[in-house]
């Protein structure tokens, strides 16, 4: 397979930028006409990159905390026990 190492960069004005988990695609489009897709963007991918972003920008962390109602929460911790506890969906 013939590779190549290049840089592209794009000026898309007020892009909307979406993850395609069925893909492993992260899409950057404006009005979902013209866009960029980056395959082989992982789930995994993403969460790094949200982690960095709180790391390492702490206001840019606060904004988007602000942003979507966060607050401080830690992630609940999963065992092979709550795992199997049934849903009280499921129980209805």
């Amino acid at each position: 397979m013939l590779k190549f190492e290049t840089t592209h960069e794009y000026y898309i004005k007020d892009p909307s930028m979406y993850y395609c988990a069925d893909h492993d695609c992260l899409c950057l489009s404006e009005d979902y006409e013209d866009s960029i897709r980056l395959t082989g963007v992982t789930e995994q991918t993403i969460i790094k990159f949200v982690s960095g972003l709180f790391k390492h920008n702490a206001e840019l962390a606060a904004s988007l905390k602000k942003e979507i109602g966060l607050q401080d929460i830690t992630t609940p911790t999963v065992t092979p026990k709550s795992r199997k506890t049934k849903s009280p969906i499921a129980a209805a």
